[in-house]
């Protein structure tokens, strides 16, 4: 197991995702080795690179990065990002990346531009880069793997709809005004809603990736306005801490319906109150699994191709199944137990 993995796991993160109800398992506790492909001699450093390391929507990538790595025998992992989400900071990490001479970068981008040249710097210097999460798609990635941003916007939609009718004001919020993949979630949704005339939109409102400053914008929004119908999230961070940080979310009680993204494990009691209607995930162990899993495929097979869109499923957690949904992040709390939980087959070349 690379060390360098468990370096980049600040004390910080640690703590902050334990306040999260994130459990962290010991990293080296992995199941048998599943299927591998061939590889050469050579061992592989793959750097993994989240948003930000402060962020427990990418633990679950983190284990799966390390699980697909002991899969392959030859490759070891890089868990690098900013503290926070920062695209600046982010830019940094790339190019000392370079610097460092990995084989691969996996990357979830904060915002496009401020890093295609980074990436197009690291392509020259002969590294497979990647992009997971959030795209740089005018960059010279190879891949994106990820879900249909546009796609999960309209679902997003479709949900607000299913919960609170087609009369109403909605509320749309997102986390940081540059992410591709949001803008994109925001402009899936809107193209749903624009077909309700009796639907009005408010917003967009930000609260860039940051528990605190999410929560807070929450209430606010709640208390400013308790008469609209729905507030739709296209980032679901607000419901990634405690109950008791969201008062006027207990206050409102369903009566703002409240729809929003990722089907992780501090976000389901919020469903099964009924405090929140509906959430829509993404495949996140496969962030970090199929993104190691496609890089070294690139990295040892030359005439491996894939599309530029490697797509995800999308899950949606309701009240009507929300306890499986709770029984399973209760089995992914360590990295074997997420490895039982979200067991998938890597994704092959020519997909």
């Amino acid at each position: 197991m690379n060390t360098a993995a468990d370096e980049s796991m600040a004390t910080s993160r640690r703590d902050f995702l334990k306040k999260a109800g994130v459990a962290l398992g010991a990293a080296a506790v992995l199941p048998a080795p599943g299927p591998l492909i061939r590889t050469s001699a050579k061992r592989w450093k793959i750097a993994v690179i989240p948003k930000a390391l402060d962020n427990p929507v990418f633990v679950t990538a983190h284990y799966g990065a390390l699980q697909r790595a002991k899969e392959l025998g030859k490759v070891d992992i890089k868990w690098t990002a900013s503290p926070t989400s920062d695209v600046s900071q982010e830019a940094e990490v790339i190019r000392g990346l370079i610097s460092s001479r990995v084989d691969a970068i996996a990357l979830s981008a904060n915002a496009p531009e401020p890093l295609v040249g980074p990436i197009n710097d690291a392509i020259k210097a002969g590294i497979v880069v990647i992009t997971w999460d959030s795209d740089v798609p005018t960059s010279k990635r190879r891949v994106f793997y990820g879900v249909d941003s546009f796609k999960m916007g309209q679902q997003l939609a479709k949900e607000t709809v299913k919960f609170m009718g087609t009369k109403g004001t909605v509320i749309l919020v997102s986390g940081g005004p540059g992410a591709t993949n949001l803008n994109a979630r925001l402009a899936g949704a809107r193209d749903i809603l624009k077909h309700y005339v009796g639907i009005r939109l408010l917003g967009p409102y930000f609260h860039h990736d940051d528990l605190a400053q999410a929560q807070e914008l929450t209430n606010s929004l709640l208390t400013a306005h308790p008469n609209a119908g729905a507030i739709l999230m296209v980032a679901g961070v607000p419901f990634f801490g405690k109950t008791s940080a969201l008062p006027q979310v207990i206050k409102n009680h369903g009566k703002v319906k409240i729809i929003t993204t990722d089907v992780l494990g501090p976000e389901l009691p919020f469903v099964k109150q009924g405090l929140v209607q509906a959430l829509v995930g993404q495949d996140y162990w496969g962030w970090g699994y199929q993104s190691t899993a496609i890089c070294a495929n690139l990295l040892t097979n030359k005439s491996c191709k894939y599309p530029t869109l490697v797509p995800q499923a999308m899950p949606v957690v309701t009240r009507a199944n929300v306890d499986t949904w709770i029984a399973r992040w209760k089995q992914a709390a360590t990295p074997a137990g997420a490895a039982m939980a979200f067991k998938e087959s890597p994704v092959a070349c020519g997909m």
